[in-house]
């Protein structure tokens, strides 16, 4: 047996044992590291058993491997970094080439001995030492990948310091422009569709919408950005290595300690001062909101022992300092002194703690060590403004912790990658006074009925005064998952070319606990008159409102990961790459839960009846109860995603100028857990109202209704107070079944495209195609008749009306999951890159995307508006923009001066269309599209922004610096207008305001300054 041989068993076995272990998992080597190969001659002679060695110029960490007998050499597992490359062949000549790999890129060095290599250069810079090599071009690969590199992270202008803003540089790929949250699509589909990994720990949300954990409903970042060196984003045709994401991946790397000491200070402000009215404010007479945005930080790595041994560590802290106003909701005397000391300006600050710590080791030639902790901690104060006192304020807090460990094991036939991560996120917005029960107080002006005795009331109404006490509802949500992973690459396998096998395998325990009190804590109405028709009294309420208590859930989830990856060099001209995933989750669908008794005897109910007018026994002939009854063991999970993927890569020329790539796979996704939850918790989910007086009856001969109140007692302020009489009162929840047998969203993807370079640019074409299919829809099962009329183009036909359950009925209505949702995502996709570099003094890079994204059901996950989502209508999709052009680029001033920037053009999204049509109104969902204006083409583009930084970089000495800088975003304040007027009006009487803004996307322009000193 040969020595490679034996390194090609033991590395089976190794596998073989992780994977029994369950210690295993996805393509950590793709995920968050590089590849370097080429060939090694003299002359026309190859330089068999020649050794290379990589060395990290920052870190002294080596990578090694031995030339094959062809001279070829891959070195796999690489950081990404600046690397001197050097072969020494047997005899004992050598030869080196520095150059740099970006994170994810597989990249070609050629070195020949005694020869000299001319090339484009990039420098990184160690103190006083400035390592100079050249900047490595991927091109042999048939992803639409989009690098962006510590240069772009640290240089652009953005308006917070969220390195995922810097997705939107990849063509398809949009970021949402909402100061409340951020979110990330891509290729026509939902933010759920994009994962996103950091040093390969993945941050998908598991149950809550947003796509990434944390981004949805917060206004903060998943990451300190002083921690991220670069990343990058793989738009389409991602490898089998990629998992449970089907439009697009991000995937970055953080930064590490390096042989010399090295840090940084930094912060940004900004304040209401610095930022631009939009027009309609304006129009309006509004006063600026207070504002006040901080956000500064630190970050310091270097050695513990040199060439072995490293930290780095980050921390970032964000303050919003903002202001509500609360008034009362009639400015009379008599409210303003009773209610005066409520009203005013209060403070709603933003907080946000983010935490990153990590140690690099590598013990010895071929191990590598990395073990880092990541904490994130915010909170939001929100629900304070107009009539909501300060009382009412609700914290929203999010929290995440990250423990990531990775061990690498290389030789010349393998490198090992095994990682294991736990991850932690909570969603818990909180009450600050949820313990003090809510009270509104109301000014009932008007009698509701004249001719009857008396001044009558609608219980219901009133005019809003104030509301004080504490907000109504609170969550506590927590998404714990813990994941091995292991990763297993083989080099240089001969067989008819050059084998590079990839292999993996993960299992990731997840934990989802949900805890949802919405409404729990009571609401009192209060009458300011103290009408007797209500309490009368203007110290004990009229009417109470409470909503029921939740189950407590908490459910686990086991997920498994298998994956085969073969990038097979067929020729110096030709490579495929042929990969297949499967992936498996035994309670997706929250398997063991069966369907409440009630339940299918409510449903049964409502099909034999007449409620509403329906057909005694009818039911939507799509509709199959046993489709939807669960009895604890008919749902078995999906165990059918393979996912196939080809792609592959012809150099013309075989000088890497011209490159002619393409592929297809299929990408399975994953449902969110809250669906899951709705079917259990939502027979629980409905709020109740009793009605109060002075003079009402007791418990259980008073109804308690608005006609026959209850005699009011203290007791009756507390929850369990009022569960005691509500307990004993019908009241409806809403009834949500899940299909027993329905398979995850699946994306099959095709694209086809050409490289070329031009001197210093890399251009790119790509065509690009995907099809989404089995996406999630809530919808009615309480249609009154089948569709009396079809669909109107783009518009909904007839959905069969609503026909309620009645009311002896237990639920007032019966929902059921569709998964016949679909998309289609058309684009070309046009690419211009010239990299930065220091001798040249500028870079330029320019995405333009031409697409169109269609679907059919409705905008989000629900359709109240279908029959049946099968049969609605193919229409444009929410985020569909056929023109959208993004560049960015960085200019070296004189006098230490350097401009950069980020300009955005969009033909804009859609909006929805409400066409009267004289005897009905017909919907149709984002059927219009907003005007263009001019902006270098006339007319052209309904969204501009230009973003701007001007940066002067002060050299102090021992290569220390101090760069201040001014960011100018939306520079030339153009108005990106949303909230358009969708009514058409009738034939005869047309709405004038159709197709009118309403409303300024964020954000208008707005100035910033910063600073960051370095060392």
């Amino acid at each position: 047996m040969t020595r490679k041989s034996k390194q090609y068993l033991g590395a089976a076995s190794a596998i073989a044992v992780a994977i029994s272990l369950a210690a295993a998992g996805g393509a950590y080597a793709q995920v968050s590291t590089s590849t370097i190969r080429g060939s090694v001659m003299d002359g026309a002679q190859a330089e068999a058993g020649a050794t290379i060695v990589a060395r990290d110029v920052a870190s002294g960490f080596t990578n090694r491997t031995t030339v094959n007998a062809d001279g070829g050499y891959v070195l796999s597992g690489l950081r990404p970094g600046t690397y001197e490359i050097t072969a020494t062949t047997t005899d004992g000549q050598t030869t080196s080439e520095i150059v740099t790999i970006g994170i994810g890129q597989v990249g070609e060095v050629d070195l020949t001995i005694g020869g000299e290599v001319v090339s484009e250069t990039m420098t990184t810079d160690l103190g006083d030492v400035v390592i100079t090599g050249r900047r490595l071009v991927e091109v042999r690969t048939p992803e639409i990948a989009t690098n962006v590199t510590t240069q772009q992270i640290e240089t652009l202008p953005q308006i917070n310091r969220n390195f995922l803003n810097f997705a939107a540089l990849a063509p398809g790929v949009r970021v949402s422009t909402n100061a409340q949250e951020q979110t990330i699509t891509a290729g026509g589909q939902r933010a759920e569709s994009v994962n996103a990994f950091i040093d390969g720990g993945s941050l998908k949300s598991n149950i809550i919408d947003g796509g990434i954990a944390g981004q949805d409903d917060s206004r903060g970042n998943p990451f300190p950005q002083a921690g991220i060196q670069e990343f990058r984003v793989v738009s389409q045709n991602f490898k089998a290595e990629y998992e449970q994401a089907s439009s697009a991946i991000i995937t970055a790397v953080t930064k590490s300690g390096t042989n010399e000491f090295h840090g940084e200070v930094f912060g940004t402000y900004r304040d209401q001062s610095f930022i631009a009215q939009d027009e309609f404010a304006e129009e309006r007479g509004d006063e600026k909101p207070d504002l006040e945005v901080l956000q500064y930080g630190f970050a310091l790595g270097g050695p513990i022992i040199r060439d072995r041994l490293h930290f780095f560590g980050t921390y970032e802290r964000k303050e919003e300092g903002r202001a509500a106003v609360v008034n009362l909701g009639r400015q009379e005397p008599r409210f303003t002194n009773q209610f005066g000391q409520y009203i005013g300006t209060f403070a709603v600050p933003f907080e946000e703690d983010l935490y990153f710590g990590k140690l690099s080791w590598q013990p010895r030639d071929g191990h590598l060590v990395d073990v880092s902790v990541t904490w994130r901690d915010e909170f939001d104060t929100r629900g304070i403004g107009g009539a909501n006192s300060a009382e009412r304020a609700t914290e929203l807090n999010q929290t995440t912790l990250t423990i990531n460990g990775r061990y690498q094991w290389q030789t010349d036939a393998f490198v090992n990658e095994l990682t294991v991560t736990q991850r932690e996120y909570n969603y818990n917005p909180q009450p600050v006074n949820f313990s003090t029960f809510g009270q509104t107080y109301r000014f009932h002006e008007n009698d509701t009925d004249p001719n009857t005795p008396g001044f009558q009331v609608n219980p219901f109404g009133g005019a809003n005064i104030i509301n004080l006490g504490g907000a109504d509802s609170r969550q506590d949500i927590v998404d714990e998952v813990l994941t091995f992973r292991d990763d297993l690459t083989f080099n240089e396998i001969e067989w008819n070319g050059f084998h590079t096998i990839k292999m993996g395998a993960k299992f990731s325990r997840q934990n989802y606990q949900v805890i949802k009190e919405f409404g729990r804590n009571p609401l009192f109405y209060f009458d300011v008159d103290g009408h007797a028709a209500l309490s009368g009294s203007t110290t004990v309420p009229y009417r109470v409102e409470l909503g029921n208590a939740f189950p407590e859930v908490d459910l686990t989830n086991n997920v498994y990961g298998l994956y085969i990856q073969d990038d097979w060099q067929i020729t110096d001209k030709l490579e495929l790459n042929l990969g297949i995933r499967w992936d498996y989750e035994d309670n997706a669908n929250n398997n063991d839960y069966v369907t409440p008794q009630s339940v299918i005897d409510g449903l049964n109910q409502w099909i034999a009846s007449t409620d509403g007018g329906k057909p005694a026994g009818y039911a939507p002939s799509w509709f199959d109860i046993n489709d939807y009854i669960a009895t604890g063991d008919n749902r078995d999970p999906f165990a059918k995603a393979f996912q196939p993927r080809v792609g592959f890569s012809y150099d013309v020329f075989g000088d890497s100028s011209t490159v002619i790539f393409g592929g297809a796979g299929r990408y399975y996704d994953r449902v969110q857990f809250n669906f899951s939850f709705d079917e259990i918790v939502k027979p629980f989910d409905f709020r109740q109202n009793l009605f109060f007086s002075t003079t009402g009856g007791a418990p259980g001969v008073a109804t308690g209704n608005a006609g026959d109140p209850i005699l009011w007692q203290d007791s009756y302020f507390t929850a369990e107070g009022l569960d005691a009489i509500l307990d004993n009162i019908p009241a409806k929840g809403e009834a949500f079944l899940l299909a027993n047998e329905f398979e995850p969203p699946v994306t099959d993807q095709f694209n086809l495209g050409i490289r070329q370079r031009f001197g210093d640019w890399q251009t790119e074409a790509t065509l690009a195609y995907g099809k989404t299919e089995n996406e999630f829809t809530w919808q009615y099962l309480n249609r009154c008749r089948e569709p009396l009329f079809g669909n109107d183009m783009d518009g909904y036909g007839d959905n069969g009306g609503f026909c309620g359950p009645g009311g002896t009925n237990p639920y007032r209505s019966y929902l059921v999951s569709d998964h016949n949702k679909e998309r289609n995502f058309r684009a070309v996709y046009l690419k211009a890159d010239k990299p930065y570099t220091r001798d040249s003094g500028w870079g330029l890079h320019v995405a333009y995307t031409i697409s169109k994204s269609e679907q059919n059901g409705g905008n989000d996950n629900f359709c109240f508006d279908c029959f049946s989502v099968e049969t609605s209508p193919t229409r444009p999709s929410g985020n569909d923009e056929r023109h959208r052009v993004v560049a960015n680029g960085i200019v070296d001033l004189p006098w230490d001066f350097q401009l950069s920037g980020i300009l955005t053009l969009g033909t804009g999204t859609p909006y929805n269309i409400f066409e009267d049509i004289g005897p009905r109104t017909i919907f149709r969902p984002n059927a219009g599209y907003p005007d263009g204006h001019n902006f270098i083409i006339p007319n052209a583009f309904a969204y501009r922004n230009l973003d701007l930084r001007l940066t002067k970089n002060f050299e102090i000495f021992d290569g220390q610096e101090l760069s201040l800088f001014v960011d100018a975003i939306n520079v030339f304040n153009f108005s990106n207008y949303t909230g358009f007027d969708g009514g058409t009006g009738d034939p005869s009487n047309p709405n004038p305001n159709f197709g009118n803004p309403s409303s300024v996307l964020f954000p208008t322009r707005t100035f910033q300054v910063g600073l960051r000193y370095s060392f």
